[in-house]
Order: structure tokens, then sequence, then C-alpha cells
């Protein structure tokens, strides 16, 4: 098993986060650390991740700012910090309210050295014995959002912004040189700047067995306008391919 570092961003996780899932797992034997971006909470967040470091220190990372930045902002900072200190095989992110298990995105890691991948994210796509259970609204907005940027892009991705995605270290340097352009939509900037290498390199896209919105999601109808105002800041800032 190599050994993962996962990027847990957190902004006023109190209700959403549950420490037992995450103490499990770092009591399975796991060669993981798990890496706790505290993005400006200013409820009880802290105060959560605390107790789960003090149970676990020697795998429990806090990063704390007092500044809500963004989700964005708070997996840049994650991605600096583990690719600079914690000597891993690969590095990832996950959703704190867990939609996507733990176990199951370590199996997206053993997917990654099994088949000598670059990159590997999940997917939430509808299969038979595949268990994907989110709004029809939001799987409906993620559809048409989805289907602008391959438009434009050609990325040939079904699911860009499913919150479960790691990297070699290789792919993390060239993720990082600058903080992302947009607050919403980083998950495709980051295909875009490893498209962008033109290196031959190696992802897979892995349908997730199984994907549950847990509710109480920070994006809503009211994220509408900025979302349409960050792609217009990626067609600016990133070009069609030729």
């Amino acid at each position: 098993m190599p050994k993962v570092s996962i990027i847990i961003p957190c902004f006023n996780e109190e209700r959403r986060l549950k420490k037992e899932p995450f103490l499990q797992f770092l009591h399975s034997g796991a060669d993981v650390v798990l890496l706790f971006v505290n993005d400006g909470s200013t409820d009880n967040t802290l105060l959560l991740l605390e107790e789960i470091k003090k149970i676990s220190p020697a795998n429990t990372v806090i990063l704390s700012y007092a500044e809500n930045k963004g989700k964005a902002h708070a997996v840049f900072k994650g991605m600096e910090h583990a690719l600079y200190h914690n000597d891993s095989a690969y590095i990832g992110y996950l959703d704190a309210d867990l939609s996507t298990s733990l176990d199951d995105f370590l199996q997206l890691a053993v997917i990654a050295e099994q088949k000598q991948a670059d990159y590997v994210f999940g997917s939430r796509i509808k299969m038979l014995n595949h268990i994907i259970t989110r709004s029809g609204l939001r799987h409906f907005c993620g559809r048409v959002l989805t289907t602008i940027i391959d438009t434009r892009y050609q990325l040939a991705i079904y699911d860009t912004q499913c919150g479960a995605k790691l990297f070699t270290p290789a792919i993390i340097k060239i993720i990082t040189p600058t903080p992302f352009k947009t607050r919403w939509l980083f998950d495709v900037e980051i295909f875009l700047r490893i498209r962008e290498t033109r290196k031959p390199l190696k992802g897979l896209e892995i349908p997730l067995p199984q994907w549950t919105d847990p509710g109480n999601s920070k994006i809503s109808l009211l994220s509408i306008p900025s979302v349409c105002g960050e792609l217009l800041q990626l067609i600016k800032h990133y070009k069609r391919p030729k």
C-alpha cells in the first residue's frame, strides 16, 4: 500500500464532519496522513480537528487560516504542504462530509499504484451495483457545466467536479506553480494545467462504487452567477486546445 496524504478542506464543518470515521480509518493501520485545512471556520470545526489530532498525532496535520478564502485556496495550500513535508507516494483531496468514503478513496491509490498512473480521480457514474445518491438538481447542473467545459476544452472527462482526486508528487508540482484562478472550478483548472504540460501522462477516471450526498452543500442556486463568472475566468486564462 503506498503512503497517501489526504487533504480535507474544512469550512464550518461542525455539523457535517463526524470524528468516528476518521478515527477508525487512522486506527486501521493504513499508511496515511490526514491533512485538515481549516479555512477560516467560525464554528467549532477547529476544536473537532484538534480532538482528532490529539488521538492520532502522528498521522494528523492541521493547517489553520483565520480568513475564509475558499476550497480552492485550502486545497492549494494543502498540496504545497504535503509536497514538501509528508514524503507521500500520492497526494489527494477529499470532502469533509465523506460523500466518498475514506476506504473507497484509498482504493483509488491502490489502483493508481497497480496501473502506474500519474493521477486518478473518482467519478459519480450511475451503474449497475453502484450506489450514487445526489439531488436531481445538482446532477442536472453538473451535467450542464460539464457539457459546456467539454465543448470548449475537450477534456473527455465525465465528472470533473467529484471531490475525490489524487496525484503523484510530480503532478502536484505541475498543478501548484501558482494559486488557482477560480474558487468553484479549480478542479477543471487542475486538468487544464496537467494537459498544458503536453507530457504523456497517465490519468484514470474510476467509477465510485458509492457516493452519497449528505445534504447541507455549500453550493446552491445562489452560486450560479459566481460559477458563470468563473467560466469566463477559465476562458480568459486557459486556451482551448488546437
